[in-house]
């Protein structure tokens, strides 16, 4: 699928719907508390489940700010 951004296109993993339920809970209970930590590691997570390595991610986000990066991310979360 693909997830349009103000920062651009990006082509992400496509995940059946029992994961993006698994996927949704996680969500809703990370965001219930807003502990930041936890936040970034579901923000990072997500990176991986849409890219697939470490390598793709840094190829996709790699010339982003941090800030941007988490703008990205926080848009694929929302979008699966």
């Amino acid at each position: 699928m693909v997830i349009t951004t103000k920062h651009g296109e990006f082509e992400c993993k496509d995940i059946t719907r029992q994961e993006r339920r698994k996927l949704y809970r996680r969500v809703k209970g990370v965001f219930n508390n807003l502990d930041k930590d936890k936040v970034h590691d579901l923000a990072d997570e997500f990176a991986l489940i849409a890219f697939g390595s470490e390598k793709k991610v840094a190829e996709k986000l790699g010339g982003l700010s941090a800030l941007a990066e988490d703008e990205v991310l926080m848009e694929i979360i929302n979008s699966y």
